[in-house]
């Protein structure tokens, strides 16, 4: 080869590199997928599309794979055309497999999970999600196993929704199901109803936020805000750091088992007598329970506003402060044997509203003049003469985003202003 030749040869391969290292290959851009004009199924359009495609489909009804799980492997939008309670819907009914299994030597058919998100980055919005019908033993869940899940005006009816993976957001949606299960880290939910079914955290740093439930909450993490929502009850147990707040329901129990709770704050709760306790403090130490409004526990057996310790359980440095006890039979659960010590009944400064507290204010600052006594060794040293009219809100803890600041500081206003006149 002659030289001049060769030059050119090693000048071109030169340019051919640098080119490849300051022009990397280029992704695909994300497309839009049309269900059904591009292709018939979901399932097939799920498994021509690229990362960061945008799967639409539009309203009529669809079956996901028959007696197989419908799996979610890439980053994809999966968005439906519609989707209502009553009207027209994109209603996706999947098949999983049926599982003829042997419990105690009575058949128990189950269906398998109905549908799996493994990827990352999966928004699933617009759609009602079903079996085509729930056997005896149940089945046919969802289950989230990537990071990063959006699932938006959704109606789910299965038997339960699983969040494996973090960092998942739920809202605007409906859920007829048995069971809500976190276990990932980091999720937000939010402004969605669970229809007959209950919710079990357990993970931390979760925001559940302005959500409404017939049922339980049962909350076996850390550094969880639990803010704004209709329930029946919350239960507590190997629970540090969280903030249940401006909830409305029957009960919060803490460490009742026997499973210590301690360093929460419940705060500006409105809890109404359904249950023998509002709250039961079992087990547990440095809670602060301030804000709450505590009514009407009148139940067969006595009602107690407030039920403290019990027999082999240790509850102490807890403190109550600026809540208001209305017509329950007991204020305080004192007939229960309140193990620790420490426990305050006041701030130092300002006390709780008791109903049944008779003492006078000659000075008129508001606070009595005389200690509520609620047993020999605990009592109120500066009970307050009139209910708490307005929440006093602190600053949030660090782990609580913005908007809940915002928004649960004017739900507490408006909702507990409403609630003082009615019993004023």
């Amino acid at each position: 080869m002659k030289k001049g030749s060769s030059v050119v040869l090693i000048l071109l391969l030169c340019s051919v590199w640098i080119a490849l290292l300051t022009n990397p290959a280029v992704k695909a851009e994300p497309k839009m997928i049309v269900v059904p004009d591009d292709y018939s199924t979901i399932q097939e359009a799920i498994a021509n599309a690229g990362e960061g495609d945008t799967i639409f489909v539009k309203k009529g009804n669809y079956n996901g794979p028959i007696s197989e799980t419908l799996i979610i492997d890439k980053p994809v939008s999966l968005i439906g055309e519609g989707t209502s309670l009553i009207g027209e819907t994109t209603t996706l009914t999947l098949y999983p497999l049926l599982l003829n299994k042997t419990i105690f030597g009575q058949p128990y058919p189950t269906y398998n999970t109905s549908l799996i998100v493994k990827a990352n980055n999966v928004t699933i919005s617009g759609f009602t999600i079903k079996t085509p019908s729930v056997p005896s033993g149940g089945g046919g869940g969802i289950s989230v196993i990537g990071d990063g899940t959006t699932i938006n005006n959704c109606i789910i009816n299965l038997l339960s929704l699983s969040l494996g993976g973090s960092y998942t957001t739920i809202s605007e949606t409906q859920l007829f199901i048995a069971t809500l299960w976190v276990k990932g880290s980091h999720q937000n939910i939010s402004q969605t109803t669970i229809f007959n079914g209950d919710v079990d955290i357990d993970s931390s740093y979760n925001n559940f936020v302005g959500n409404t439930m017939i049922d339980e909450i049962s909350l076996n993490g850390s550094s969880n805000v639990i803010s704004g929502n209709y329930f029946s009850r919350i239960v507590l147990e190997y629970s540090d750091l969280n903030r249940i707040h401006n909830n409305t329901c029957s009960l919060i129990r803490l460490g009742s088992y026997g499973h210590t709770c301690s360093n929460n704050i419940i705060s500006a709760n409105i809890l109404d007598g359904e249950n023998i306790w509002g709250i039961l403090m079992a087990d547990g130490s440095y809670n602060v329970f301030y804000d709450n409004f505590i009514a009407n526990y009148t139940g067969s057996h006595d009602g107690y506003g407030v039920a403290f310790g019990g027999n082999h359980f240790v509850a102490e440095n807890n403190i109550f402060y600026h809540n208001t006890f209305v017509n329950n039979n007991k204020n305080v659960g004192y007939n229960w044997q309140i193990n620790g010590i420490g426990n305050s009944w006041d701030n130092g400064i300002e006390g709780n509203y008791w109903d049944d507290y008779n003492g006078t204010d000659a000075n008129g600052d508001g606070i009595g003049d005389t200690p509520y006594i609620i047993d020999e060794n605990n009592q109120d040293n500066y009970p307050l003469m009139e209910p708490v009219n307005d929440a006093i809100i602190p600053e949030f803890p660090p782990w609580t985003i913005l908007p809940l600041i915002l928004v649960g500081s004017l739900t507490i206003v408006l909702f507990k202003k409403k609630v003082w006149r009615d019993f004023s």
